[in-house]
């Protein structure tokens, strides 16, 4: 089983699974590229680069097939190896995480483009914005430009103890990774425009980089550009291809709200409602999903839970 994180985290989020399903299974959680102990080579990071970075990790252990789980991230890049090297992937569990569409609130990846402020962001705020983003501390990311509210995220933020805080702090601060950090979002999302023609086909229009900084620096703001209102899809190349096996995803109430009255999962919830959702249920065939009430570090602040469900779908 390979175990693949989220930003801004390291293979440590995974250490409560790590734990549990180490009694059943041989689990394995790699640094991706650019985190952690991995080398950081500053160089244009995609989707498929760090899929085969997998693939590579796979080879050198001798494993032909792996169970694979993600989060975040570590979903995205899952879900990639799956569909491109669906002879080495047994199963798929995704958590909170995209396929091919991009959640039309997640304003941070248009901020990403541009050219300087984003890696001033991290170079001046990095621990700040650990500190906010898994410890719930109000920001302030004085004298730089930020797409992160001041306030946190509502969130459980007690899984976050001193030991994990110092880790992430650490982690993010180290030279490479503030560019990572960036360029996941700007070579690894490159958004288009998906439009239906007279056939009813889906078509894609690539925005560039420039577009995509257009949208975010709208004079009246992000939110009021047109283009911000509609579905955006960073892997068109990828658009009708399936990964046939055993399929899972677990999502919060930032990524499908839809599926929560008062905080609790509506069981009778079906997913495929909209485009984003949609890319999940095309592309997975054979896909179970279940929503569990928690902010989006759910391996950590929902660990019991997790752990539960991976071991259920994996064995």
């Amino acid at each position: 089983m390979i175990l693949l994180h989220g930003w801004p985290q390291t293979a440590y989020m995974w250490r409560h699974q790590i734990e549990y399903l180490k009694k059943s299974f041989t689990v394995y959680a790699p640094d991706n590229r650019g985190f952690g102990l991995t080398e950081k080579p500053k160089i244009r990071i995609t989707r498929d680069l760090l899929a085969r970075d997998v693939v590579a990790f796979m080879d050198a252990l001798g494993l032909q097939k792996a169970h694979l789980a993600g989060h975040d991230w570590g979903g995205m890049i899952a879900f990639k190896l799956a569909i491109d090297f669906p002879s080495r992937c047994e199963s798929l569990a995704l958590i909170d995480t995209s396929t091919t569409v991009w959640p039309r609130w997640a304003g941070h990846a248009y901020w990403a483009k541009q050219s300087d402020l984003p890696l001033q962001f991290f170079e001046q705020c990095g621990e700040e914005f650990i500190r906010w983003c898994l410890h719930g501390e109000r920001a302030v990311f004085s004298g730089v430009d930020s797409p992160f509210p001041r306030q946190p995220l509502p969130a459980d933020y007690a899984w976050c103890d001193e030991e994990a805080l110092q880790h992430f702090m650490s982690a993010i601060s180290q030279p490479g990774t503030g560019y990572a950090s960036v360029d996941y979002y700007r070579s690894g999302l490159p958004f288009h425009r998906i439009q239906k023609n007279n056939d009813d086909v889906f078509e894609f229009e690539y925005i560039g980089e420039q577009g995509a900084i257009d949208i975010w620096k709208h004079e009246q703001g992000f939110w009021a550009h047109p283009d911000a209102q509609q579905d955006m899809c960073f892997a068109p190349e990828d658009w009708h291809k399936q990964f046939s096996g055993p399929s899972l995803f677990l999502f919060t109430p930032l990524l499908v709200p839809q599926a929560f009255d008062n905080n609790s999962y509506r069981k009778d919830f079906v997913l495929g409602n909209n485009l984003w959702e949609r890319a999940f249920t095309g592309a997975l065939p054979d896909l179970k999903y279940s929503g569990i009430a928690s902010g989006h570090f759910l391996p950590e602040e929902k660990p019991s839970s997790v752990n539960t469900a991976l071991f259920e779908f994996f064995t």
